[in-house]
């Protein structure tokens, strides 16, 4: 083996020591006073079992077996992942604006993509922008889809893509599916600017995958037609589909991996969710009990309805203080990034009246023993458009309601033991499902909407269910 001079030994040693001393300082200085950066990475139209490691340890349903996700996989083994976590609605549009404003969409009067201009929310109570005023050092940018009906600029996002939508990450580069690898690399530029200049930050990077018009890297298609055929199942089945999906995890690992890179990973806190359930039309006009099984299997149904497959999503979180390959069934939603994140800042005092959505700070450094404190004791979701489906549920504990606006009929579940919305136990206990009923349409009523507000001729005439 060639030996290297002892001066030209001596000048690389000193130059790798003052590259890993100027980490150590920015580390330093950023988390001097005790207030993190934040990632949160949003992923599209991805349901609850889409990752190859389970939501829930002992449910084989709530991991996949055919798709591959590593690095997602991995963000789960390094902190907590929550078994029930949804969306805040079962469409892309309601749940975006939800997490920019910590509260419902029934508060926001956002019911679908088609009444974003009717946000009822002032800008100044954004999540970026309550977000510098706990801290004005914070920068907060936004890349991806944004599908929201302020512009990205009115929230405080000092940068972002502007006002995009679905079609603009439909990509023309096959090496770059729905553009995963220019958002991750555009991303980490972001972060590693702020961290060169001492600066903390904010950043949300919501990818267009794995939403319609279905993009994968060929190579990565090839495997899932070859290598891993045999791993298909009778819901989990397109090899173009678990390209795009695993494209998004190679994506969101090079992020993860240029945060341990940088040295501040034990001063950023990385949230990973997704908008609603899988894409699909099959159970678009059906009632609720006509309902089938598709990729979300065991559970029912897809995006669009508030069945647990339209809803229910993977949900991680990783940071400083919280302990590693940790599993939670307590009831979480999007809404709750909000009140996480201004918690975690050092501003739980400074979260706006009208935000619904909890801390999850105790709970999480507590490996999940605390409880999770919120306004009301249950979680509520509506779809209601000018056409079917008509939706509306209630979560509370181990129950769900559902009253399908169509039929005038009401399920109850429990979800503990029927995640597959099976066993409708509404004539069983008539008294518990009076009573979430009573409670979700007085929610609704808060904010000015009732059932009588969708119109016969909204209506699709449908048969009851025997």
């Amino acid at each position: 083996m060639r030996e290297i001079p002892v001066q030209k030994f001596l000048l690389i040693l000193i130059g790798v020591l003052v590259c890993v001393s100027s980490r150590v300082a920015i580390g330093a200085e950023l988390k001097s006073d005790g207030k993190p950066n934040f990632v949160v990475i949003l992923a599209d139209d991805q349901g609850w079992n889409a990752l190859s490691t389970r939501m829930d340890p002992d449910v084989i349903g709530s991991g996949s077996t055919y798709y591959q996700t590593p690095h997602l996989d991995g963000l789960a083994a390094q902190g907590m992942r929550f078994s029930q976590a949804y969306a805040p609605a079962p469409t892309c549009s309601p749940t975006r604006h939800a997490i920019q404003f910590g509260r419902s969409p029934a508060s926001l009067k956002i019911f679908g993509a088609d009444s974003i201009r009717d946000c009822d929310a002032r800008n100044d109570e954004s999540l970026a922008h309550v977000l510098k005023s706990i801290d004005p050092d914070y920068v907060c940018a936004h890349f991806g889809k944004w599908h929201i009906g302020k512009s990205p600029e009115s929230l405080g996002y000092d940068v972002s893509d502007g006002a995009t939508g679905n079609g603009t990450g439909n990509s023309k580069d096959r090496s770059d599916p729905k553009l995963i690898f220019d958002l991750s690399e555009r991303g980490n530029r972001f972060i590693e600017e702020q961290v060169k200049a001492g600066r903390r930050f904010y950043l949300q990077i919501s990818h267009y995958a794995n939403h319609l018009k279905y993009q994968a890297r060929a190579e990565t298609i090839a495997k899932y037609e070859t290598k891993h055929a045999d791993k298909a199942t009778a819901y989990q089945n397109s090899p173009l589909w678990a390209a795009m999906n695993e494209n998004m995890d190679a994506g969101i690992g090079m992020v993860l991996d240029r945060i341990d890179e940088l040295g501040i990973a034990d001063n950023t806190y990385i949230i990973y969710t997704a908008d609603n359930g899988y894409e699909a039309k099959t159970d678009f006009k059906k009632t609720v009990a006509e309902r089938g099984f598709y990729k979300a299997f065991p559970q029912r149904s897809h995006k669009y309805h508030v069945s647990e497959g339209g809803i229910r999503v993977p949900f991680i979180v990783r940071g400083p203080g919280i302990p590693a390959d940790t599993h939670s069934t307590a009831a979480v939603v999007g809404t709750d990034i909000f009140a996480t994140v201004m918690d975690l800042a050092g501003g739980a005092n400074r979260v706006p009246k009208r935000v619904e959505g909890a801390s999850l700070v105790a709970h999480l450094q507590s490996g999940g023993r605390d409880t999770i404190n919120r306004k009301d004791p249950f979680l509520v979701f509506k779809f209601s458009k000018p056409r079917p489906p008509h939706d509306a549920a209630i979560v509370q504990g181990e129950y769900k309601l559902i009253k399908d606006f169509d039929t005038d009929e009401i399920f109850l579940f429990n979800l503990k033991e029927d995640i597959g919305e099976r066993n409708n136990l509404s004539s069983e206990k008539p008294e518990l499902a009076k009573g979430l009923y009573r409670e979700m349409t007085a929610y609704f009523k808060r904010f000015g909407w009732d059932e009588s507000q969708i119109s016969s001729a909204d209506r699709k005439p449908r048969r009851r269910q025997k």
